[in-house]
């Protein structure tokens, strides 16, 4: 089997080929490529590749940088370290992610699945994960505080609240921002791999779930980190969609 490592840092390229090599002697690591300029250069001529191993992070930009312009069938194992909307992503999406530092038996695992699924990997439509990816980094609300404007990203926000007519946006650093934007307008533009909305009053960021405990009449009840004026509570209707969205299935 024939695969391209995609990974900025020295070291972590040559782990990984070490790890490679005891999961499968057979496997032969064809190229390693350090910058998304040398992979829009690989990705120009003409190889054969079973699967990529690649991380997000490359030396100069992230590697969705590269999937848009060209179509990419080959299947790809993320090794990444980043937040949890993109593990969700990947797990939908890929083949598999690896979280960094990568055991031995993580890679095997993953290596398992990409020989057991091989057929059906070839349909990923990594354009779509690039959209997303960009989408997550880049939309953003205005807030007036204080006869301020403040730009605030979505990407920041752990939940947002709406009582009395206003939209609240509290951010994973406690700052508390008024949106000039009702919880319907603010849903259509959030990410749904990051953002649930779990009832009429709440959205919540998924990195801000701090617990979750049954409640009664098969609801539950969500803790949140910060924490939330209320109660937040998932109805029985909800539960399903609630818990699928934390498997990354939306």
């Amino acid at each position: 089997m024939k695969v391209i490592i995609f990974e900025d840092e020295h070291h972590n390229a040559e782990r990984l080929t070490q790890l490679l090599g005891k999961c499968d002697p057979t496997i032969i690591v064809e190229a390693v490529v350090e910058s998304v300029a040398d992979g829009r250069k690989w990705f120009a001529g003409a190889h054969d590749i079973d699967l990529m191993l690649m991380d997000i992070q490359l030396s100069d930009g992230n590697c969705f940088e590269l999937f848009t312009g060209p179509n990419v069938s080959t299947p790809i194992i993320f090794t990444t370290a980043y937040d949890n909307f993109a593990l969700q992503a990947f797990k939908v999406n890929s083949v598999d992610y690896l979280v960094k530092p990568i055991e031995l038996s993580a890679l095997d695992n993953a290596l398992k699945k990409f020989r057991l699924f091989r057929p059906v990997s070839q349909q990923v439509d990594i354009n779509k994960l690039a959209e997303a990816f960009f989408k997550r980094d880049t939309t953003r609300f205005i807030s007036r505080l204080n006869n301020q404007l403040i730009y605030i990203k979505a990407k920041d926000i752990a939940w947002l609240h709406s009582a009395r007519g206003l939209t609240v946006a509290t951010t994973l650093s406690k700052q508390e921002y008024p949106l000039d934007y009702s919880l319907d307008q603010v849903e259509n533009l959030l990410d749904k791999n990051s953002f649930f909305r779990v009832n009429r009053q709440f959205i919540i960021h998924i990195d801000a779930i701090k617990k979750m405990t049954a409640y009664y009449n098969s609801r539950l009840l969500v803790q949140l980190n910060p924490p939330a004026p209320d109660d937040v509570i998932i109805s029985r209707e909800r539960v399903a969609d609630f818990k699928n969205w934390l498997e990354g299935k939306v």
